[in-house]
């Protein structure tokens, strides 16, 4: 292959790349009733048969853009290996959360939920599915793993791994949701990640 010639995994994940940025800015823009796979395709630059190619329909594209949000954040299966220690989970896994729900873009794509849930149910199903089920899925399991090993004793690490991400959101994702002024300062949201680690820590250890 000459240097000119582009590699056809990376011009793939180019494509893909494209077109989910095109698909997240219009379905945070204009909601997802309202954006078409056609606008997707003009606005990434690319046909709308590499549009469906690679997405197959718009809610596999949905679905993609807030798995790719996540991905953004490095909230992904590794950050779960079972070989993790607790600590440096619950540290890394609360702070990438609470980057991620408090983005912008996060706070977006929320309110789109809600506003397209009434209309088009689905949306909401699948925001959940790719989202917070997920997570709370991946991280249970962890949490089962680490039951199994003694470090933790949870009886039930799906309430417990409700417990921690829901606590994690606090007072600063509600305001955000709200349009409330006067966000949480950087130093106030550190102090609460950390109390939250330090509070389930405790809750959950093996004494």
């Amino acid at each position: 292959m000459s240097n000119h010639e582009a590699n056809p995994i990376e011009n793939k994940t180019s494509k893909q790349s494209l077109i989910l940025e095109s698909a997240s800015e219009l379905f945070l823009g204009n909601g997802f009733e309202a954006t078409s796979m056609d606008q997707v395709a003009i606005n990434a630059g690319v046909s709308k048969q590499t549009v469906y190619s690679h997405f197959g329909n718009k809610e596999s594209l949905f679905t993609a853009v807030i798995e790719s949000k996540c991905k953004q954040h490095e909230i992904t299966q590794d950050l779960f290996d079972p070989a993790r220690p607790l600590h440096d989970v619950l540290v890394d896994l609360a702070r990438h959360f609470t980057d991620l729900i408090l983005s912008d873009e996060a706070i977006s794509l929320h309110r789109v939920c809600i506003a397209g849930g009434e209309k088009y149910s689905q949306i909401a199903q699948l925001f959940w599915q790719a989202g917070p089920s997920w997570l709370q899925a991946q991280f249970a399991h962890y949490l089962e793993l680490k039951q199994a090993d003694g470090e933790v004793v949870i009886c039930n690490p799906k309430n417990a791994a409700q417990q921690f991400l829901y606590m994690l959101k606090g007072e600063a994702h509600l305001r955000l949701i709200l349009n409330l002024d006067d966000p949480v300062q950087p130093a106030q949201l550190n102090e609460y990640i950390d109390d939250c680690v330090t509070f389930f820590e405790k809750g959950y250890a093996n004494q």
